[in-house]
């Protein structure tokens, strides 16, 4: 193989992920991508991007070639030095490889199998209705900060076992985590100063509250997650994770449990609002809401993607990523690609591979809460259409979206009934 100096790569022109064009509505620019560029180079942030579904699934099940050791962070000030970790990201299942995340993942798992999680149907139906009770009689609600973000995160909450009275933190530090996260490339993603500390600030001390919490654990253990983390043992029989990624990995579902599942709920709101025929069928047969699931997570997954290291040279496509790259695995691109999904910018909620899509990722790194997330929405949404079954999306808005790569999220979504 040929390898090309970094002024030869190739680019992707107007390419611009952090741009309120991309976040809203992503096809177009990954339409080209796929025709035009299919792996492309991204100079500001020294990042290479996959955008074809089957490059997507060949890197993401190549682990020694593509490491998952590539989550960077913007650089915290140097006033927290001690209180974040010099390896904060580097603890977080996304950003593991094999034998710790074999070990970590295993240890986890079984609390993620549908038989377990069977066991908060009710829980979520109770939060979900509660919610409903108290925008009801309004006629008008944010959906996401009224509805989507409450239900996701008083789950995760339960199955945790973190204190529910911290629950305005658990968002606000869900927002921070995910807005300093980057690419380890040496290139930061843009971040004005002022919110730049304000956003570590929180997160230091978020990971001291865990830290606490993780010690109170182990004196006073019980039914809970954490705990559950804190008594697993590996092969040997000694403690499975160190307490450092027990609070990382507290951090990344607090985080991960909330965010993806809310703005899932948000993105099916917006699909059916905007196909009034579809969105009339499944209010005859809520059954239908388990397409509505997958043909929105195919069409505008809530995580646009992950990030790998190169180990070596390796040839995609006709093009060669060179060794210690930082490359994107764009997931919400692989739903569009016209090989798999045919005319696939159109929303079908009989689409008969919607399932197929890439939302929750490929391989080792599939998310661990795919199935939590999905019974989340399908119960919290069936829970909507039966209280208020004349919700729509309020007219004439303009969505907004946080400026990142990891996690779509929507900050607004304005309905009335």
């Amino acid at each position: 193989m040929n390898v090309m100096q970094s002024s030869e790569f190739p680019t992707l022109d107007g390419f611009d992920p952090f741009s309120p064009a991309f976040l809203r509505n992503p096809a177009p620019m990954i339409k080209r991508a796929q025709t035009e560029r299919p792996v492309f180079y991204y100079p500001p942030l020294k990042l290479w991007v996959i955008t074809r579904y089957d490059d997507i699934c060949r890197a993401a099940r190549d682990w020694e070639t593509f490491s998952s050791k590539a989550l960077g962070v913007v650089p915290p000030p140097n006033r927290l030095k001690g209180r974040i970790p010099d390896n904060f990201a580097d603890e977080h299942f996304i950003a593991i490889d094999p034998p710790e995340h074999t070990v970590d993942r295993s240890a986890v798992a079984p609390y993620f199998l549908p038989k377990e999680l069977k066991k908060q149907e009710d829980n979520i139906r109770l939060i979900a209705n509660r919610l409903i009770d108290s925008i009801v009689d309004r006629g008008s609600c944010d959906l996401m900060h009224d509805f989507a973000y409450p239900l996701s995160l008083g789950v995760i909450i339960r199955l945790l076992g973190v204190p529910p009275e911290r629950a305005a933190d658990y968002r606000q530090w869900t927002e921070d985590m995910f807005a300093v996260f980057t690419p380890k490339s040496g290139a930061s993603k843009p971040m004005p100063e002022g919110e730049r500390d304000e956003r570590w600030g929180r997160l230091a001390d978020a990971q001291d509250f865990f830290r606490a919490l993780v010690e109170e654990r182990a004196r006073c253990p019980a039914d809970d997650l954490v705990t559950k983390m804190r008594a697993a043992k590996d092969k040997e029989g000694n403690p499975a994770m160190p307490d450092s990624r027990i609070i990382r990995h507290i951090t990344e579902f607090v985080a991960a449990g909330n965010d993806t599942t809310a703005n899932l709920i948000g993105q099916m709101m917006l699909f059916l609002d905007r196909h009034s025929n579809q969105f009339e069928e499944v209010k005859r047969n809520p059954e239908l809401l388990t397409n509505v699931i997958e043909e929105t997570l195919r069409i505008h997954g809530t995580s646009p993607g992950l990030f790998r290291t190169t180990t070596r040279d390796v040839e995609i496509g006709d093009t060669v990523i060179p060794a210690n790259a930082q490359v994107w695995l764009l997931y919400f691109a692989g739903g569009l690609d016209e090989t798999k999904f045919s005319d696939s910018e159109r929303f079908d909620i009989h689409r008969a591979n919607a399932n197929r899509h890439l939302a929750f990722g490929h391989g080792r790194h599939t998310c661990l809460g795919n199935i939590l997330a999905r019974l989340e929405a399908k119960i919290g949404f069936e829970a909507l259409l039966q209280r208020i079954p004349n919700i729509h999306v309020t007219p004439g808005q303009e969505l907004d979206y946080q400026p990142t790569m990891t996690v779509l999220t929507l900050n607004h979504l304005n309905t009335e009934w």
